[in-house]
């Protein structure tokens, strides 16, 4: 009965713990980031995406196409295509520095007198800017007076679009709740 109690507390211990590292309530899509979509003209949009900062530059490019398909579908197209617009190419994946933490020494450890534990003052890779994906896009109705490098907004809302919670219409989805 003795070894049962430690054992009890320890299983709880771990157990309370474990429910302290659960992720958070899952994110819809209009909450991943600042999203912006601006009418230039009756079939050109600027879209934008500044991402939070736990997303990777990729997923944000990825979220901005899903946020252009979007956009073309709510205005009643069929297909867009990114234009060759000079602020297209000035974008660059956000600036990333390296931080080496101030080395930790033990004075008193059992093992060595001022031991160095390099284990514990691994350097960390930051990022400086914020993540920040822009496209102008063009949209087309039809496919005949498309170009061939268009993209099929309904498509990309069917296949990119489920995994950010984008129904194939553009609605947004709200994220399923997981069992408990």
């Amino acid at each position: 009965m003795n070894k049962l109690i430690p054992c009890l507390s320890l299983s709880l211990a771990l157990g309370l713990s474990a429910c302290s590292t659960l992720p958070s309530k899952p994110r819809t899509f209009d909450q991943l980031g600042q999203f912006s979509s601006y009418p230039l003209n009756n079939q050109t949009y600027r879209i934008g995406f500044k991402a939070k900062s736990d997303l990777s530059y990729g997923t944000a490019e990825e979220i901005a196409l899903v946020k252009a398909a979007q956009t073309t579908v709510k205005n009643g197209f069929h297909y867009f295509k990114v234009l060759n617009d000079p602020s297209n190419r000035t974008q660059q994946p956000p600036r990333k520095a390296v931080v080496y933490p101030d080395p930790m020494f033990y004075p008193y450890s059992f093992r060595h007198p001022g031991f160095y534990d390099p284990w514990y003052n691994m350097p960390q890779v930051v990022t400086i800017d914020p993540v920040e994906v822009s496209y102008t896009i063009e949209c087309y109705k039809d496919q005949k007076n498309t170009p061939s490098d268009a993209f099929d907004a309904f498509l990309i809302l069917k296949s990119i679009g489920q995994k950010y919670g984008v129904s194939s219409t553009g609605d947004v989805l709200l994220p399923a709740t997981p069992p408990h």
